[in-house]
């Protein structure tokens, strides 16, 4: 006897997939047979999607609320496919309209699956695009740097006076030992 299994992601933890499992649930899939995770759809390697495929065989569905959810590249999404494919099983999404158990259904599929790639691409270069004119207008990224100019004055002040351990400058000026040998590599 075939089944449907349901299959929810969301990106970030502060999102909700509470829609999709409704969704999943209006179309027949029952709510013991959805499984769901919080991870970004890059992932190649996530639990719970490698869970319900290995519960896939042939004759079952497996039913997403939209491709997107599976997969955010051509590639994967045609990985997994054919993984679906070779099972027996199908591939459904409930918002795209496609049913792999049909030829137009396939043919939808990969449509949307390049279109789905070609916006994760476009997001990417407007990103980068954003960061180079950031920087450009003097924006720094990642962690500010600990050592300072005046920091590392402080440090090799310290270092110069017999009566001061390394310990002790650590502690008081709230260091790392790396940060302190950085002071003194730099003061050279």
């Amino acid at each position: 006897m075939s089944r449907a299994f349901g299959y929810s992601r969301v990106s970030t933890s502060d999102q909700d997939y509470e829609l999709q499992v409704q969704a999943l649930v209006k179309w027949g899939v029952d709510d013991r047979d959805i499984y769901a995770e919080k991870v970004s759809g890059s992932k190649r390697n996530r639990d719970a999607l490698e869970t319900v495929l290995n519960q896939l065989r042939p004759g079952d569905k497996l039913v997403v609320w939209r491709l997107d959810r599976l997969a955010r590249s051509q590639r994967h999404l045609l990985e997994l496919s054919d993984m679906i494919n070779d099972k027996g099983a199908e591939l459904v999404s409930i918002m795209d309209n496609i049913d792999t158990s049909t030829a137009t259904g396939k043919l939808l599929f990969s449509m949307l699956g390049a279109l789905a790639e070609f916006e994760k691409n476009l997001l990417i270069e407007r990103t980068k695009a954003g960061q180079a004119v950031a920087r450009e207008n003097g924006k720094t990224f990642g962690r500010p740097k600990k050592l300072t100019t005046a920091l590392a004055r402080q440090i090799q002040l310290a270092h110069d006076d017999p009566a001061t351990t390394m310990m002790d400058t650590c502690r008081h000026l709230n260091i790392s030992k790396s940060t302190y040998y950085n002071a003194l590599k730099a003061a050279v």
